[in-house]
Parts: structure tokens; C-alpha cells; sequence
């Protein structure tokens, strides 16, 4: 009985770190409530996504009523922040994370004046159901796989359209092949696109850190758009 007991408390342990909830507070109004749960790399509410989402919150770029498309959403945390901004988001992410994203959007629909959905998009698949190109493409942490660089980039060449803007940010990780991986993307990235490092001192006063990086991403123009 006391083995079985042993297994209960542990199964409570266990279902209590499987979902817990992070608060992102907002500047008018209630906080975000973003479920997170144990499990994969897009279960998990990441500091980029945290600096991303407050940079956004600030007004720098025009919201309201703007097509705005979240890739790697995982729990939706930015995406929803724009949302509340007046942006008709979809936030998109693999099958396995549909649910959370689900969750989080049911559990802060009331706060959000523009739209948001949640839709399947693998990296590097077609992506004709997501034209015409939004105005904005949002990323958080998005560069940490070497074998998602290229499928990551396809689908950024086929999202974006001479308007788009890409919001990236990623957190600059110094550990194992962090370093190769990151200086391989924008090598790539560089091919088609012109990115441009937002300053720090435009990041968010408190929602912010030397090591996290927010760029702009524009496709380079053909002499037909020029």
C-alpha cells in the first residue's frame, strides 16, 4: 500500500509540473495566461519569445488590423500578444503543439482585440494556404536545429512578399554547435534577405538582454518590384 502511495504522490508530482502557467504582464490590462507543459522544446515559454512579445507591445510597428503570421509559435506566446494589439494572427506550429496552442488562445481569447487561430505548418511543406503573404512573420528562438535551417528558410522565401516584415529574436547561445548553427542561418539568411539588428535600447526597458537579438527581415527586392 505504501508502494502504491509512493506512486500516487509521484504521479500527482508529475501531473502538477506537466502544466503550469507563466504570466506575461501587459501594459494595459490583465496579463497573459500561457499554459506551458513538460515535454518538448515548444512546450516551454522562452525568453525570446518574453523579449519579443513586449518589444511588440511597445508600438514600434503598426498592428491593428495587420495579417500576421507566427512560425515555431510553440505556446503562442507572442502571437497572442499581438493579437491583443488588434493583429489577426495565425500562429503556426507542428501538429503535436496544436492543442497547447489551442489552450492558450481559449484561455486569453477575452483579451484580444484583433483575431487569432491556430494552424498546422511544418517547416519547408507548401504553404499555399497561407497566402497572401501576411504583413508581419514572427520568431522566437526559432534557430537551434541545423537540419531545420533550410526547410526554415524555404518556407520564409514563400511566405514572405515585398512587404512582409519578419520580427526574429533569438537568443545568442554560446554552448556546443549554438555558435556554427546561428552564423550558418543568416550566411543563408543573407542570400535572399536584408536583415537589420534592432538596437537594445529599443527593446523593452525591462523586457530585455545583451544576449537576445531582435532583426529585421526583408526579402531583397527583384528589379521587377524595385
Amino acid at each position: 500500500r505504501s508502494a502504491a502511495g509512493r506512486r500516487g504522490r509521484a504521479g500527482s508530482v508529475r501531473a502538477a509540473m506537466a502544466a503550469f502557467v507563466r504570466e506575461l504582464e501587459r501594459r494595459a490590462g490583465p496579463a497573459l495566461r500561457l499554459e506551458q507543459r513538460a515535454g518538448g522544446v515548444g512546450c516551454v515559454v522562452w525568453d525570446a519569445a518574453l523579449v519579443l512579445a513586449k518589444f511588440l507591445e511597445r508600438g514600434a510597428w503598426p498592428l491593428s488590423r495587420r495579417a500576421v503570421l507566427e512560425l515555431g509559435a510553440g505556446t503562442g506566446a507572442v502571437g497572442i500578444m499581438a493579437a491583443t494589439l488588434g493583429a489577426d494572427v495565425t500562429l503556426t506550429d507542428l501538429r503535436e503543439l496544436q492543442e497547447l496552442l489551442a489552450v492558450n488562445i481559449e484561455n486569453n481569447r477575452h483579451l484580444v482585440t484583433g483575431s487569432v487561430r491556430a494552424e498546422v505548418l511544418k517547416w519547408g511543406d507548401d504553404v499555399s494556404d497561407f497566402q497572401p503573404p501576411p504583413d508581419y512573420i514572427l520568431m522566437a528562438d526559432c534557430i537551434y536545429y541545423e537540419e531545420s535551417l533550410e526547410p526554415l528558410l524555404k518556407t520564409l522565401r514563400e511566405l514572405t512578399g515585398p512587404d512582409t516584415c519578419v520580427l526574429c529574436c533569438y537568443e545568442q547561445r554560446t554552448m556546443g554547435k549554438n555558435p556554427e548553427i546561428e552564423r550558418r542561418y543568416f550566411e543563408l539568411l543573407q542570400v535572399d534577405f536584408e536583415v537589420e539588428r534592432v538596437p537594445l535600447d529599443q527593446h523593452d526597458e525591462e523586457y530585455r538582454s545583451e544576449d537576445i537579438h531582435i532583426v529585421t527581415i526583408h526579402r531583397k527586392r527583384t528589379v521587377g518590384e524595385q
